[in-house]
């Protein structure tokens, strides 16, 4: 892939499961920005963690100044794809994001956590709500999401999109 564009569905492969709410990010405009944001401080990025990083749009990003980042899909599909495409130093792990222990992994990991990831809108809520039980074990979340659900986030008191998420 090259470096200044997103990687794309290899041919023939596989198409996005919408079971698993799977969009792949395809700006790399918007890919720089969300990268840039995450400012982490770790021994080479030992303590940053992807959730859902598909095909690697973050990944390729993320790799660049946090070789020993930790990413979590549960794809197999695409963990094939980024084991290949990202050999060690960067772990990649098979499973659920909702199952991931983050206060574990930043005891392993030696500190609080940069978590950065591109949310399906599906379990947007529940990956906000895992993060949040959490927040002693994150240092910093980047993450986009569906302008809906950003907006219930955001809601005032008895409005209309004000909700749990509020």
């Amino acid at each position: 892939t090259a470096p200044d564009r997103p990687p794309r569905l290899p041919k023939g492969s596989f198409r996005p499961k919408q079971s698993l709410g799977q969009n792949y990010l395809q700006d790399n405009n918007y890919a720089k920005k969300i990268v840039d944001a995450v400012q982490d401080g770790s021994d080479r990025g030992s303590r940053v963690v992807e959730l859902g990083p598909g095909l690697g749009a973050l990944t390729r990003l993320l790799a660049q100044d946090y070789p020993e980042m930790l990413a979590v899909e549960l794809d197999e599909r695409a963990v094939d794809i980024l084991r290949e495409e990202y050999p060690a130093p960067l772990s990649i792990i098979q499973g659920d994001v909702l199952a991931v222990d983050y206060s574990k992994v930043a005891e392993l990991r030696g500190g609080r956590l940069s978590v950065v990831g591109n949310l399906p809108y599906y379990i947007t809520s529940q990956i906000l709500f895992c993060l949040c039980d959490h927040h002693a074990a994150v240092r910093r979340a980047v993450v986009t999401m569906q302008w809906e659900v950003a907006q219930r986030l955001v809601a005032a008191p008895r409005t209309r999109d004000y909700g749990i998420l509020s």
